[in-house]
């Protein structure tokens, strides 16, 4: 059994702050590696914006896991740079 976290920043780069937003853990049954078609389920079901052509395919292996990303909104002083959120998609073994 293992279980997948997925966690929410939120990402200025015209400021350079990068701000966690949320964290939850998803419980899986099976046992196998989390795959890409699976991460992009898991966030989908779980969270509904991320569920979109342009961000299921833009999901992307990180370090750890996946990581898929779409913009908010502009900053507020420039329509060229935009708020970013990010969501990170681990697999970690639950005992």
């Amino acid at each position: 059994m293992s279980r997948v976290k997925i966690q929410i920043f939120h990402e200025n780069n015209a400021k350079g702050e990068i701000s966690l937003v949320r964290t939850i853990w998803v419980e899986r049954d099976s046992d196998k590696k989390l795959t890409g078609k699976k991460a992009r389920q898991i966030l989908a079901n779980n969270f509904p914006e991320f569920d979109n052509f342009t961000v299921r395919n833009g999901l992307s292996k990180a370090e750890n896991g996946w990581r898929a990303s779409r913009t908010i909104k502009p900053t507020e002083k420039c329509k060229y740079h935009y708020i970013w959120e990010n969501a990170v998609i681990t697999e970690e073994d639950s005992e």
